[in-house]
């Protein structure tokens, strides 16, 4: 089997089957399997991490396919937690609401009302508490995908001090 670059809009259908989603290791490796005929290959897609999420494999039995490829290494959790943020120069009661729509081990997906001045690489601290239970969390976050009145997504700068995954209750910062 060998990846080429998709002939066709990324999302097309494949003769009616759902396109297979792989999911690349840590050492940025994929091993993809022929549905025709079961032969299985594993190749480098290191090259391709920040350009291209899909690719078409071409394999020996004369099948081609397009096979859509996860670089993410922590998973998303679905969530609906109420909370705020703030730029790190905004006093704390200045904070604007969000509503954190999933988290990982490495980052927040937020949930906005209103276009904010920011950035991609802005850092923003986010105040939330994972359940009613909790202490409030405080994580610092660089944005990495901003949608301006609708989405902000972002990566820890606190989780190099070994802090735990934001839905831990020992992850609060001291006030």
């Amino acid at each position: 089997m060998m990846p080429t670059p998709p002939r066709h809009p990324a999302g097309a259908a494949e003769q009616g089957l759902k396109r297979q989603k792989y999911y690349v290791s840590r050492k940025e490796m994929v091993t993809i399997k022929c549905r025709a005929c079961g032969r299985s290959e594993t190749f480098s897609v290191a090259e391709l991490k920040s350009k291209k999420h899909s690719i078409r494999v071409d394999c020996a039995c004369s099948q081609s396919f397009e096979v859509d490829l996860e670089f993410r290494q922590d998973y998303r959790q679905k969530s609906d937690i109420a909370g705020s943020l703030r730029a790190l120069s905004t006093p704390r009661n200045r904070a604007r609401q969000c509503v954190i729509v999933d988290h990982s081990p490495r980052g927040l997906l937020l949930a906005i009302a209103d276009p904010l001045p920011i950035k991609q690489d802005d850092w923003l601290v986010v105040n939330y508490r994972p359940d009613v239970d909790s202490p409030e969390v405080e994580r610092l976050i660089r944005v990495c995908h901003y949608q301006p009145g609708a989405l902000v997504g972002g990566t820890f700068v606190d989780t190099g001090a070994g802090r735990p995954a934001p839905s831990s209750r020992s992850n609060a910062l001291p006030h």
